[in-house]
């Protein structure tokens, strides 16, 4: 015999559960957080909770599962309109690995050991830390690495450049926002990255989608051609 109580409560935690992915957007498995990866767990245990537990109320995990839902959903709204808040929700990508040396303080904030690292190095065809220019710890977790020129394949540009060290490419403006510290970071001034935006065709800020600093010095512009307040409504 159907038990129609069970089914009822399964359809609701399925029905519910499609509108909080819907509501939460789209994300690809490499673009989430670790703080992302366990509200997905914890949603999931929710729903399954909410149907297989007969002594869990279905009024009490709808609660639950909308606390978890709409909860993040806000602030990734609010991680869009202002950079502070995107760093504090979802952090701020950390140098792990600088001219062939582990960074003692990185290591030490991000909770990771020399072998973690390693491992990571591995797994992306990296064996020797002596060959690594720089690392950076993603906020998702991935490990985006440059190598030295030695131990890269020689390209034409490599040819036609002097054996400068390689810098990190620095995002300035991304969405619309102005990252200051970044601009302190490089020593430039608010003032010479607008005269080099409206090199671009751009009257300000708002119309830049990103402004990346490349490690020759260059500025790399994505202007939008869109109402760019649109991606932050």
């Amino acid at each position: 015999m159907i038990d129609y109580i069970f089914f009822i409560k399964a359809l609701i935690s399925f029905s519910f559960l499609f509108i909080l992915t819907k509501l939460m957007g789209k994300k690809q498995l490499a673009q989430l957080t670790y703080f992302d990866y366990i509200v997905g767990i914890t949603i999931g245990n929710f729903t399954a909770t909410m149907v297989i537990e007969p002594e869990i109320r279905t009024m009490d995990a709808v609660i639950a599962l909308t606390v978890w839902g709409v909860l993040p959903t806000f602030m990734s709204y609010f991680s869009r309109k202002r950079s502070s808040l995107r760093n504090t929700f979802e952090g701020r990508p950390t140098i792990v690995i600088e001219n062939g040396k582990f960074r003692e303080d990185a290591l030490i904030k991000e909770n990771l050991t020399a072998h973690n690292l390693m491992l990571l190095l591995r797994k992306d065809g990296n064996f020797k830390l002596q060959d690594i220019e720089l690392a950076i710890l993603e906020t998702n977790g991935d490990l985006s690495v440059i190598q030295k020129k030695s131990a890269r394949n020689v390209t034409v540009q490599d040819l036609t450049q002097s054996g400068q060290t390689e810098k990190e490419p620095r995002v300035l403006v991304i969405d619309g926002y102005l990252l200051e510290r970044a601009l302190k970071e490089v020593n430039l001034s608010k003032e010479w990255l607008l005269e080099e935006i409206r090199k671009e065709g751009a009257s300000d800020l708002q119309e830049v989608l990103l402004a990346q600093l490349q490690p020759d010095g260059s500025l790399y512009l994505d202007i939008w051609t869109g109402n760019i307040k649109k991606l932050h409504s």
